[in-house]
């Protein structure tokens, strides 16, 4: 029998909220996670973790922060609930939720400049290309934390299936 791609999603979130271990595991870690992505997002260009960068958060910031933290408790969430059920292709799905969490580490840590200099280019090279890759991700973080929130979604969706489906099976 077909089923419809969201009753996947609603069958594995019905399993984890009816049990009270699983739903307090994603409500502390929805909460933690949230909290600090709160303070990450507005201190990324300072590129350290800073306390007081909670007062230049954005409103749009704060809507990706509600969203991170609850999604990557909900892999998290599912991914211990599918090792507990012993489903198959868990590594996959998670590393598409680590990927999606990658970006935000590209506008302003030293990672991008750190790439460039292995590739061996001189210190004035260095110098004048950074920036300018790392001002492209600042200036367009709105659409690569939507990319990310959507490889969360599919690594929610995919987790989702895989429970599901063995929860069938072995009822």
């Amino acid at each position: 029998m077909k089923r419809s791609l969201i009753q996947y999603d609603f069958n594995a979130l019905s399993i984890l909220t009816s049990e009270k271990k699983y739903l307090v595991m994603l409500i502390l870690l929805s909460v933690l996670i949230c909290t600090l992505y709160l303070f990450l997002l507005p201190s990324l260009p300072d590129g350290a973790l800073v306390f007081y960068a909670i007062y230049f958060i954005t409103p749009l910031q704060v809507a990706f922060a509600i969203g991170f933290g609850v999604l990557i408790s909900l892999v998290i969430t599912l991914n211990v609930y599918a090792y507990r059920i012993r489903t198959s292709s868990r590594k996959s799905l998670t590393v598409g939720s680590i990927l999606a969490s990658l970006v935000n580490g590209l506008c302003c840590t030293p990672l991008i400049p750190s790439i460039v200099a292995l590739t061996g280019v001189s210190t004035p090279v260095l110098y004048s290309i950074s920036p300018r890759i790392q001002a492209f991700f600042e200036f367009n973080y709105g659409y690569f934390y939507a990319l990310s929130l959507l490889l969360l979604l599919v690594s929610v969706h995919y987790l989702s299936r895989n429970i599901s489906c063995c929860v069938n099976k072995v009822t």
